[in-house]
């Protein structure tokens, strides 16, 4: 079984198109893929962003938690302050008037 030159020439560039075909879709999944790591490398320090935000966040949350009982804990003395000024001054106050009478 001979060939000729022209039916091997034929099949050779045949080949070499589907190669070159080939080779094309190769580049092109090769792009995707490193589309595909830089998106992963991203996500990998947005989350480490997230993480450190929610952490700080975190503890910003728990010092408000802490004035805050403060807070209640100062409100409620100084209504107690209020009232033993007030029982003051009307002590004066009568005190006053009691010796401004006699």
């Amino acid at each position: 079984m001979i060939r000729s030159p022209q039916i091997l020439q034929g099949i050779t560039m045949e080949v070499n198109a589907r190669f070159d075909r080939l080779e094309a879709k190769i580049d092109k999944l090769v792009d995707v893929m490193v589309k595909l790591v830089e998106i992963d490398t991203k996500m990998d320090g947005l989350t480490a962003h997230n993480t450190t935000q929610d952490s700080r966040l975190n503890k910003h949350s728990a010092e408000i938690d802490k004035h805050a009982i403060t807070l209640a804990t100062v409100t409620k003395t100084s209504g107690t302050n209020e009232w033993f000024v007030r029982l003051l001054i009307a002590g004066l106050v009568s005190a006053v008037f009691y010796v401004m009478r006699g």
